[in-house]
C-alpha cells in the first residue's frame, strides 16, 4: 500500500475525532469490505460510527485502537515525514500465534524514524464497547452553509453564557433558538423550505455541533434531526463517511 495512502488515512481518521478535542481513543475494524471507524466521548453524548471509502489492507481481520492521539498527529506533522522521499508504514508483530497491526513507522531520507504504538484489540474492545446503532427516521433534514455557519458562530459568541440551542421549525422555515425567553436570546435562521416539523424543546452542544458542521470547508456535511430526540451529522470527506449522533439532552 502507498505511504501516501496510509498517511492521509491517519491525518483523515485524526480530522475527524482527535480533532473535535473530545475523544480519548477511536477503534479502527477492518474487513476485505470495509474499514469502520468507531468512538464515544467519556460522557456518551457524541457517538461516531465511521466507514473509510477503500478498506485498508493494514487492518483486514484486525482491530487496533489509537489513544495518545497527539503524539500520531504530531508524528504526521513533522516535515521531514511529509516528503515523497519518506517512509510511513504499518509494522506488525506475532501474537499468539498470528501477524497483527503493531505500530506505524515513520522514517524520513535521513534515517530520523518515529513509531506509533497501537493500543492492543482486547485492550480497546474492553475500553471502547461495541456501537450498536440500528438507524432511525428524521423528520427534517438541511445542509449547513456558510452564511449559516457563521451567523451561529457569531451568537454563539455574543451569547457566551448559553451553551446549548433548540431547533424549531416555523412557516416552512428552520430556526435555532439560542438562549431563554426572559433573558439575552436569538432566534437565527437556518434554512428555509424545510420538509417536515420540529416542535419540541430539545437541547443540543452548540460548541461541538459547530465544530463538526465546520468540517464542511472540505467535506460534504448533512445535519438531521428527528421528533424523538436524535441528531445526526454525516460528514463525507471524500476518503470516508463519519457519522455523529447526537442524542438531545432535554
Amino acid at each position: 500500500m502507498a505511504n501516501n495512502y496510509i498517511k492521509d488515512t491517519l491525518k483523515d481518521v485524526l480530522r475527524h475525532t482527535h480533532a473535535l478535542g473530545i475523544y480519548e481513543m477511536v477503534k479502527v475494524t477492518g474487513t476485505m469490505e470495509e474499514t469502520e471507524i468507531e468512538t464515544v466521548d467519556a460522557d456518551k453524548t457524541v457517538i461516531l460510527k465511521g466507514k473509510l471509502k477503500n478498506p485498508v489492507a493494514d487492518f483486514v481481520d484486525n482491530t487496533v485502537g489509537l489513544s495518545r492521539m497527539s503524539t500520531l498527529a504530531r508524528f504526521l506533522e513533522y516535515p521531514g515525514f511529509t516528503e515523497d522521499t519518506a517512509t510511513v508504514e504499518v509494522t506488525t508483530q506475532d501474537r499468539n500465534g498470528e501477524e497483527v497491526p503493531a505500530e506505524v513507522k515513520f522514517q524520513d531520507e535521513n534515517g530520523t524514524d518515529a513509531h506509533y504504538r497501537f493500543m492492543a484489540a482486547e485492550i480497546v474492545n474492553q475500553q471502547l464497547k461495541a456501537i450498536n446503532f440500528k438507524g432511525a427516521t428524521y423528520d427534517v433534514e438541511i445542509n449547513p452553509t456558510t452564511k449559516m455557519l457563521k451567523d451561529l458562530n457569531f451568537f454563539s459568541s455574543a451569547l457566551d453564557l448559553e451553551d446549548t440551542f433548540t431547533p424549531r421549525t416555523e412557516g416552512g422555515n428552520l430556526y435555532f433558538l439560542i438562549g431563554e425567553a426572559g433573558s439575552d436570546r436569538t432566534k437565527v435562521k437556518v434554512a428555509e423550505g424545510v420538509s417536515g416539523d420540529l416542535t419540541h424543546d430539545f437541547q443540543w452542544p452548540l460548541a461541538i455541533v459547530l465544530k463538526i458542521c465546520r468540517l464542511s470547508e472540505n467535506a460534504n456535511v448533512t445535519m438531521s434531526f428527528n421528533q424523538k430526540g436524535l441528531l445526526q451529522i454525516v460528514v463525507d470527506s471524500g476518503m470516508g463517511e463519519y457519522t455523529y449522533l447526537l442524542p438531545a439532552s432535554k
